[in-house]
Protein backbone atom coordinates (compact mmCIF):
# COMPACT_ATOMS: atom_id res chain seq x y z
CA UNK A 1 0.00 0.00 0.00
CA UNK A 2 0.94 3.31 -0.60
CA UNK A 3 2.39 6.23 2.20
CA UNK A 4 -0.16 8.49 3.14
CA UNK A 5 0.64 12.11 3.98
CA UNK A 6 -2.03 14.25 4.98
CA UNK A 7 -1.28 17.80 4.81
CA UNK A 8 -2.84 20.76 6.81
CA UNK A 9 -2.28 24.37 6.34
CA UNK A 10 1.05 25.75 8.56
CA UNK A 11 3.39 27.03 6.82
CA UNK A 12 6.05 25.51 9.33
CA UNK A 13 5.99 22.45 7.30
CA UNK A 14 3.44 21.83 4.33
CA UNK A 15 6.57 22.83 1.69
CA UNK A 16 7.86 19.73 2.71
CA UNK A 17 5.15 17.28 2.09
CA UNK A 18 6.38 15.00 -0.67
CA UNK A 19 4.24 16.65 -3.68
CA UNK A 20 4.35 15.01 -6.67
CA UNK A 21 5.69 11.58 -4.91
CA UNK A 22 4.06 8.77 -6.77
CA UNK A 23 5.31 6.64 -3.49
CA UNK A 24 2.88 8.76 -0.93
CA UNK A 25 -0.87 9.59 -1.40
CA UNK A 26 -1.84 12.89 -0.28
CA UNK A 27 -5.30 14.23 1.70
CA UNK A 28 -5.92 17.45 1.84
CA UNK A 29 -8.64 19.37 3.78
CA UNK A 30 -10.28 22.83 3.63
CA UNK A 31 -7.59 25.66 3.08
CA UNK A 32 -4.79 23.61 1.96
CA UNK A 33 -6.56 24.58 -2.39
CA UNK A 34 -5.68 28.01 -1.64
CA UNK A 35 -1.94 27.30 -0.31
CA UNK A 36 -0.85 24.94 -3.37
CA UNK A 37 -1.60 23.59 -6.75
CA UNK A 38 -3.88 20.78 -6.38
CA UNK A 39 -4.60 21.01 -10.13
CA UNK A 40 -1.18 20.07 -11.04
CA UNK A 41 -0.38 17.79 -7.71
CA UNK A 42 -0.56 14.64 -9.29
CA UNK A 43 -0.74 12.11 -6.13
CA UNK A 44 -3.71 13.97 -4.02
CA UNK A 45 -6.22 11.63 -4.45
CA UNK A 46 -8.89 12.78 -1.68
CA UNK A 47 -10.09 16.08 0.08
CA UNK A 48 -11.55 16.44 3.23
CA UNK A 49 -14.23 18.99 4.45
CA UNK A 50 -16.41 18.07 7.27
CA UNK A 51 -17.97 21.18 8.66
CA UNK A 52 -22.12 21.53 7.49
CA UNK A 53 -22.53 22.50 4.15
CA UNK A 54 -23.81 26.13 5.01
CA UNK A 55 -20.71 26.97 6.76
CA UNK A 56 -18.54 25.67 3.59
CA UNK A 57 -21.15 28.03 1.47
CA UNK A 58 -20.41 30.66 3.55
CA UNK A 59 -16.25 30.25 3.32
CA UNK A 60 -14.25 32.57 0.83
CA UNK A 61 -15.35 33.42 -2.17
CA UNK A 62 -14.85 30.44 -4.49
CA UNK A 63 -13.96 27.65 -1.74
CA UNK A 64 -17.67 25.91 -2.92
CA UNK A 65 -17.03 26.59 -6.53
CA UNK A 66 -13.60 24.72 -6.07
CA UNK A 67 -15.28 21.55 -4.39
CA UNK A 68 -18.04 21.40 -7.21
CA UNK A 69 -15.09 20.70 -9.98
CA UNK A 70 -13.29 18.77 -7.75
CA UNK A 71 -12.23 15.10 -9.59
CA UNK A 72 -11.43 13.61 -6.62
CA UNK A 73 -13.58 11.86 -3.80
CA UNK A 74 -14.79 14.53 -1.48
CA UNK A 75 -15.18 13.62 2.10
CA UNK A 76 -18.28 15.51 3.67
CA UNK A 77 -20.65 15.14 5.96
CA UNK A 78 -23.32 13.70 3.91
CA UNK A 79 -23.26 12.51 -0.53
CA UNK A 80 -23.92 16.76 -1.27
CA UNK A 81 -25.69 16.35 -4.70
CA UNK A 82 -24.01 19.55 -4.96
CA UNK A 83 -20.68 18.46 -4.93
CA UNK A 84 -20.87 15.38 -7.58
CA UNK A 85 -17.76 13.54 -6.17
CA UNK A 86 -18.81 13.91 -2.65
CA UNK A 87 -18.28 10.84 -0.54
CA UNK A 88 -20.17 10.62 2.89
CA UNK A 89 -17.87 10.37 5.86
CA UNK A 90 -18.10 7.15 7.46
CA UNK A 91 -18.77 8.31 10.83
CA UNK A 92 -20.55 5.32 12.43
CA UNK A 93 -17.59 3.12 11.39
CA UNK A 94 -15.48 4.95 12.64
CA UNK A 95 -16.67 5.29 16.00
CA UNK A 96 -17.27 1.97 16.29
CA UNK A 97 -13.33 1.53 15.95
CA UNK A 98 -13.00 4.35 18.31
CA UNK A 99 -15.88 4.28 20.66
CA UNK A 100 -14.24 7.22 22.89
CA UNK A 101 -15.74 9.73 20.50
CA UNK A 102 -12.53 12.22 20.70
CA UNK A 103 -12.51 14.43 17.57
CA UNK A 104 -12.19 18.02 17.96
CA UNK A 105 -10.43 18.41 14.43
CA UNK A 106 -10.67 17.37 11.08
CA UNK A 107 -6.88 16.25 11.06
CA UNK A 108 -7.80 13.67 14.13
CA UNK A 109 -10.89 12.33 11.42
CA UNK A 110 -8.35 11.85 8.76
CA UNK A 111 -6.22 10.13 10.61
CA UNK A 112 -8.87 7.83 11.98
CA UNK A 113 -10.24 6.93 8.82
CA UNK A 114 -6.45 6.45 7.48
CA UNK A 115 -6.40 3.93 10.11
CA UNK A 116 -9.59 2.54 9.59
CA UNK A 117 -8.46 1.32 5.90
CA UNK A 118 -5.59 -0.30 7.21
CA UNK A 119 -3.04 2.16 6.06
CA UNK A 120 0.83 1.54 7.90
CA UNK A 121 2.66 4.82 7.23
CA UNK A 122 1.57 7.88 7.88
CA UNK A 123 2.84 11.57 7.61
CA UNK A 124 1.47 14.69 8.75
CA UNK A 125 2.60 17.99 7.08
CA UNK A 126 1.38 21.38 7.50
CA UNK A 127 0.11 20.35 11.22
CA UNK A 128 1.20 22.13 13.92
CA UNK A 129 -2.06 22.50 16.18
CA UNK A 130 0.15 25.39 18.04
CA UNK A 131 -1.42 26.11 21.72
CA UNK A 132 -3.64 29.11 21.07
CA UNK A 133 -6.90 30.08 19.72
CA UNK A 134 -8.75 26.89 18.96
CA UNK A 135 -5.92 24.65 18.36
CA UNK A 136 -5.94 24.87 22.56
CA UNK A 137 -8.59 22.26 22.62
CA UNK A 138 -7.69 20.54 18.81
CA UNK A 139 -4.59 19.20 19.93
CA UNK A 140 -4.97 17.07 22.37
CA UNK A 141 -7.37 14.91 20.00
CA UNK A 142 -4.61 14.99 17.34
CA UNK A 143 -2.31 13.39 19.73
CA UNK A 144 -3.87 10.96 21.08
CA UNK A 145 -4.89 9.96 17.37
CA UNK A 146 -0.84 9.76 16.45
CA UNK A 147 -0.57 7.91 20.10
CA UNK A 148 -2.82 5.15 19.24
CA UNK A 149 -1.44 4.62 15.52
CA UNK A 150 2.07 3.88 17.34
CA UNK A 151 1.09 1.82 19.65
CA UNK A 152 -0.51 -0.23 16.89
CA UNK A 153 2.90 -0.28 15.27
CA UNK A 154 1.76 2.05 12.73
CA UNK A 155 4.82 3.97 11.05
CA UNK A 156 3.68 7.62 12.34
CA UNK A 157 6.00 10.49 10.50
CA UNK A 158 6.28 14.06 11.98
CA UNK A 159 8.77 16.64 10.69
CA UNK A 160 11.05 18.62 13.39
CA UNK A 161 9.17 21.40 12.46
CA UNK A 162 5.48 20.77 13.51
CA UNK A 163 4.65 21.60 17.89
CA UNK A 164 2.87 18.08 17.70
CA UNK A 165 4.40 15.89 20.48
CA UNK A 166 6.93 18.26 21.79
CA UNK A 167 7.61 19.28 24.80
CA UNK A 168 10.65 21.04 26.08
CA UNK A 169 11.62 19.54 29.02
CA UNK A 170 11.25 16.05 30.64
CA UNK A 171 8.62 16.80 33.73
CA UNK A 172 10.43 16.26 36.93
CA UNK A 173 13.62 15.21 35.82
CA UNK A 174 14.50 18.59 34.10
CA UNK A 175 13.10 21.11 36.60
CA UNK A 176 16.71 22.51 37.05
CA UNK A 177 16.75 23.12 33.08
CA UNK A 178 13.66 24.73 33.15
CA UNK A 179 13.48 26.72 35.60
CA UNK A 180 16.87 28.30 34.55
CA UNK A 181 14.88 28.45 31.16
CA UNK A 182 11.99 30.48 32.91
CA UNK A 183 14.58 33.15 34.05
CA UNK A 184 16.21 33.74 31.02
CA UNK A 185 12.79 34.16 29.26
CA UNK A 186 11.41 36.72 32.40
CA UNK A 187 14.67 38.38 32.47
CA UNK A 188 14.46 38.88 28.39
CA UNK A 189 10.96 40.14 29.46
CA UNK A 190 11.90 42.18 32.07
CA UNK A 191 14.66 44.03 29.75
CA UNK A 192 12.05 44.29 26.83
CA UNK A 193 9.08 46.25 28.71
CA UNK A 194 12.06 48.67 30.18
CA UNK A 195 12.71 49.34 26.41
CA UNK A 196 9.00 49.76 25.81
CA UNK A 197 8.92 52.02 28.43
CA UNK A 198 11.63 53.90 27.36
CA UNK A 199 10.30 54.37 23.77
CA UNK A 200 7.02 54.82 24.96
CA UNK A 201 8.72 58.02 27.31
CA UNK A 202 10.13 59.60 24.09
CA UNK A 203 6.80 59.08 22.06
CA UNK A 204 4.73 60.88 24.71
CA UNK A 205 7.44 63.67 25.23
CA UNK A 206 7.55 63.81 20.95
CA UNK A 207 3.56 64.33 21.71
CA UNK A 208 4.19 67.22 23.95
CA UNK A 209 6.42 68.85 21.57
CA UNK A 210 4.30 68.70 18.84
CA UNK A 211 1.20 69.70 20.77
CA UNK A 212 2.94 72.67 21.58
CA UNK A 213 4.38 73.89 18.70
CA UNK A 214 0.56 72.59 16.91
CA UNK A 215 -0.60 75.31 19.43
CA UNK A 216 2.40 78.15 18.66
CA UNK A 217 1.11 77.32 14.87
CA UNK A 218 -2.44 77.95 15.27
CA UNK A 219 -1.41 81.14 17.03
CA UNK A 220 0.42 81.93 14.01
CA UNK A 221 -2.33 81.41 11.62
CA UNK A 222 -4.76 83.33 13.45
CA UNK A 223 -2.50 86.71 13.93
CA UNK A 224 -2.03 86.26 9.68
CA UNK A 225 -5.60 86.00 9.16
CA UNK A 226 -6.56 88.37 11.65
CA UNK A 227 -3.98 91.37 10.61
CA UNK A 228 -2.47 90.56 7.55
CA UNK A 229 -4.93 88.67 5.07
Amino acid sequence: MKKLAIIGTAPSSMHLAPYNNPDYELWILNGVYSMIDVQNTTNITRHFDIHSLDVIKAMPSGYFDYLQGLTIPVYMQENFAEVPTSIKYPLEEILTMFPRRYFTNSISYMIALAVYEGYTDISLYGVDMAVSGEYEHQRPSCEYMIGYCEGKGINFYLPAESDLLKTLFLYGFEDEKKHAFIAKLLARQQEMEQKKAEYQAQIDQAKAYMNTYDGALQDVNYMLKSWVW
